[in-house]
């Protein structure tokens, strides 16, 4: 039984043994370009040797937190996947491997019995592991906008600041090349009145006479659409905005699969243009007009999609619902519906949505924020 209380050296053993595969391949993927052209960040070279570092740093400095030390455990697991190497800069980057180390995570954590609500409180922490280093200024100061940001996320906050101490400390880096404020003992003191300021959850009052935004926010084979399907028994009159609908429309119009018709509209903007772009707006201005309630049903995976929607119509309370499904079990799903359906999505294009993600943070303007998070199904 693997819990939150698992000792280290039983966790650290079960890791290594369940997830071979995936242990070996951060072995192999190092954070240096070559070996004369080493990353001043993470001197001690491979993503492993880091992670192992981190989860004792973390297990030191931070030995009553669970949350913590299996967040650190799990944290840089979609490097290898992220990995881009840049020959004229002679150096290595990971974007966006925040994202597909949460859904990876999923896949880990499904394997254990910790708890859901644990379990959502992890791929959190995960999926934020790099957004503190936005909020420090180089002086040290902590930005004026994390209260902002951080709006409703007291618990949240609180764990990353851990997290993100035993992340920076679990490394061997040139100090004297760098000039980070982040590496340093004190960041739980340092944010601890911003803290203070803070609450979990959304404690504004809303205004029921408003029409709702629903956004639903995962990737492809999320179990999105059973849950729309449930909220239109519920709400009739609501409005779905989902461009997959269109596609597959105008897909049995021409008589052609889902992948041909999408690489056929990328082909011809004009007439993407008239038979998706256009009815979306369509679409938009009859519910402003006539005060409607409206579903989004696409990925949102990015901040950016998501923000589109709350600004197109301000006037509605928006709401969230975020899907969450392991890595390798969206992969199982997709290969599944393609062969009965004839629907087909990239490993690589799965990926990029997975590097894109955001955690959705009432911030974004959310009245609340609903984690559907998905057990393993093949």
């Amino acid at each position: 039984m693997i819990n939150l209380e698992t000792p280290r050296e039983v966790l650290v053993s079960w890791f290594q043994t369940e997830f071979k595969d995936l242990v070996k391949s951060m072995k192999n993927c190092s954070h240096h370009y070559d070996e004369d052209n080493l990353n001043a960040y993470h001197l001690e070279g491979d993503i492993f040797t880091h992670t192992m570092m981190v989860y004792k740093t973390a297990e030191l400095l931070s030995k009553d937190n669970d949350l913590v030390k299996w967040s650190t455990l799990l944290h840089d697991t979609g490097k290898p996947l992220a990995k881009e190497i840049l020959d004229d800069k002679k150096k290595c980057r990971f974007i966006g491997h925040e994202g597909i180390s949460a859904h990876i995570a999923v896949d880990i954590l499904n394997k254990t019995d910790i708890s859901v609500e644990d379990k959502i409180k992890i791929f959190k922490l995960v999926a934020m592991h790099g957004d503190l280093f936005h909020h420090i200024k180089s002086d040290g100061t902590i930005k004026d906008d994390i209260l902002k940001v951080f709006m409703g996320e007291k618990e949240l906050l609180a764990n990353l600041v851990h997290q993100v101490r035993a992340d920076s400390l679990g490394r061997f880096y040139e100090g004297d090349k760098l000039s980070n404020t982040l590496f340093t003992h004190n960041l739980p003191e340092q944010f601890a009145p911003v803290i203070d300021k803070l609450s979990n959850g959304f404690d504004t009052e809303v205004d029921n006479d408003k029409p709702e935004l629903i956004i639903l926010v995962g990737a492809p084979c999320s179990e999105k659409s059973s849950t729309r399907n449930k909220l239109l028994i519920d709400n009739p009159d609501l409005v779905v905005i989902s461009r997959d609908d269109l596609v597959e429309s105008f897909a049995k119009k021409i008589n052609l699969d889902y992948s041909e018709t999408f690489k056929f509209l990328m082909d011809n903007k004009d007439i993407e243009a008239d038979e998706i772009t256009n009815i979306i707006e369509a679409l938009k201005t009859d519910i402003i007009k006539n005060n409607k309630s409206v579903l989004i049903d696409m990925t949102s995976m990015s901040k950016k999609s998501r923000r589109k929607w709350i600004h197109s119509f301000p006037k509605h309370n928006a709401k969230c619902i975020l899907f969450i499904r392991g890595y390798d079990e969206l992969l199982k799903c997709n290969k599944k519906r393609e062969l009965e359906t004839g629907k087909k999505i990239s490993k690589n294009v799965i990926l990029n949505m997975l590097k894109s993600f955001a955690l959705p943070m009432y911030s974004e303007g959310f009245t609340s924020i609903d984690y559907n998070w998905l057990p393993r199904r093949f």
